[in-house]
């Protein structure tokens, strides 16, 4: 069966000296995985529609006898050569894309999570960027998969929250408000819970790496799952290289 999809280039690895493994999510078919023979080679003909982090059409024949399928044609949409030119933005796409392939299954219908992770890149893609494009991407992620991150009313008492949360509870579903905590010192950073308080009013955020790593942590927490993202030490060191 022939299966034309839009699809995000999510990652790719050698399979011998001159083929590729292909790993994208498609508009229609979630996660696939592609094996591209000859794909290394100068005069492969559909090279640049494969490299990771594009956004391109790919017609693929899926067949029931292997996990990975051929590509027939495949054609680069759109190569976001902004985000590329920006190292922070180009790290946080990988952690996006990360993220997906280690905690999505293999050819689920991930139609929600394809249009979610296109914004945002697209987002990276624009001039000026949103700092918070993780941020919000990871709060966005969590409410997809039913792990709803509270940031608007308490978890105790249900109260709509009208100043920063006196503290964060991830095993509740989130924020606190200063009456269910007024007998206990904080548990969370006072700077997180500020931005907290900030990204509900949608405004700046002053500490941007510690959100993502609250609401990342959040999403692991909640699925169970101690598998590391890696790319977030990428991400780590471009920052520190681009404060220098």
């Amino acid at each position: 069966m022939l299966i034309k999809s839009p699809s995000i280039i999510l990652h790719r690895y050698p399979y011998s000296d001159s083929s590729w493994v292909v790993k994208a999510l498609t508009a229609s078919q979630g996660v696939v995985s592609f094996l591209v023979k000859g794909g290394k080679r100068h005069e492969f003909s559909f090279k640049n529609a494969l490299d990771p982090l594009s956004f391109s059409e790919i017609v693929f024949k899926k067949t029931s006898k292997s996990e990975l399928y051929f590509i027939k044609e495949a054609s680069l949409i759109k190569w976001f050569p902004e985000m590329r030119n920006n190292l922070e933005a180009l790290a946080i796409a990988q952690v996006m894309a990360e993220v997906i392939l280690r905690y999505t299954p293999q050819e689920a219908e991930l139609e929600k999570e394809f249009s979610l992770l296109l914004n945002a890149f697209e987002s990276l893609d624009s001039s000026p960027k949103t700092s918070s494009i993780l941020v919000q991407w990871l709060f966005e992620i969590n409410d997809l998969w039913g792990y709803t991150i509270a940031i608007q009313y308490c978890v105790k008492c249900g109260a709509t929250l009208k100043e920063t949360p006196g503290d964060f509870f991830p095993e509740l579903g989130g924020c606190l408000c200063k009456n269910c905590t007024s007998d206990s010192v904080p548990r969370a950073n006072p700077l997180f819970l500020k931005d907290l308080w900030s990204f509900n009013q949608s405004m700046p955020l002053e500490k941007i790496p510690l959100m993502e790593k609250a609401f990342l942590l959040y999403l692991q927490r909640h699925l169970g799952s101690t598998q590391e993202i890696h790319s977030i030490q990428w991400l780590k060191e471009v920052r520190k290289l681009c404060s220098l």
